[in-house]
C-alpha cells in the first residue's frame, strides 16, 4: 500500500475528518471510472460510487490488510455495481410485467426469438456467476465493462500477465460451462 493510503487509513480509523476527506477525494477519482464503465450511465455510476464510499467508510475497521487497501475498495465497489445491475435488470422485468400487449410496438421481436434470447442471456449469466471470483471479475470487466488489460491490472492490483491468464482461463472455463449446459439440455431435455 502506498504511504498516503496507510496514513489516511490510520487517521480515518481514528476519526480525523481531514484524512477522511482526502481519502474520499482520492477514492472518488479512482472508483468513479470503474462505476461508470460498469453502469454505462453517469447517474447510475454516481449512485454506485456513493453507495461504495458509504460501505467503505462504514467498514474501515474490518479492513484486515490481506490485500491492498485499494483492492479491498475495488472489491466493495464491484459488488455494489453487481448488486445495482441485478436490481436494475429486475426492475426492467417488473416494469414490463404488466400486460402491455395491447399497445402498438414497432419492430417487435417475435415471442419465440425473445424467449430464446432471454434464455440464452440467463444461461450466460448463470455460467458467468459460476466462475471462480478472479476469473469472473476479469471476464466481466474485460468483456462487459470494456476495460483494457492494463486498466484491469491496475484495478485488481496485479500484473497485466495475471490479467491475461485469468481472462484466458476464465473464457475457457466459461466455454466449458456453456458446453456442459448445452450437453445436459440435449441429454436431459426439460431439466434446465
Amino acid at each position: 500500500m502506498e504511504a498516503p493510503w496507510i496514513q489516511w487509513l490510520q487517521a480515518a480509523k481514528e476519526g480525523d475528518s481531514e484524512a477522511i476527506d482526502q481519502m474520499l477525494e482520492a477514492l472518488m477519482s479512482r472508483l468513479y471510472p470503474l462505476c461508470l464503465k460498469m453502469t454505462s450511465n453517469s447517474f447510475d455510476a454516481e449512485d454506485c460510487l456513493q453507495n461504495s464510499l458509504i460501505r467503505i467508510m462504514n467498514s474501515l475497521n474490518s479492513f484486515a490488510g490481506k490485500a491492498s487497501f485499494f483492492t479491498w475498495c475495488y472489491r466493495i465497489t464491484i459488488n455494489i455495481c453487481y448488486d445495482f445491475l441485478r436490481h436494475k435488470s429486475r426492475q426492467k422485468e417488473d416494469l414490463w410485467a404488466d400486460d402491455y400487449s395491447g399497445l402498438p410496438v414497432q419492430n417487435q421481436i417475435p415471442v419465440s426469438e425473445e424467449a430464446e434470447r432471454a434464455e440464452t442471456v440467463s444461461e450466460i449469466r448463470t455460467a458467468l456467476l459460476s466462475l471462480p471470483e478472479p476469473f469472473r471479475d476479469t471476464v466481466i470487466l474485460f468483456e462487459l465493462g470494456g476495460f483494457s488489460v492494463n486498466e484491469i491490472a491496475a484495478l485488481q492490483d496485479v500484473p497485466a500477465g495475471t490479467v491475461k491468464s485469468r481472462l484466458s482461463r476464465g473464457r475457457a472455463q466459461l466455454a466449458q460451462n456453456m458446453q456442459e449446459r448445452e450437453d445436459n439440455k440435449i441429454l436431459n431435455p426439460g431439466t434446465i
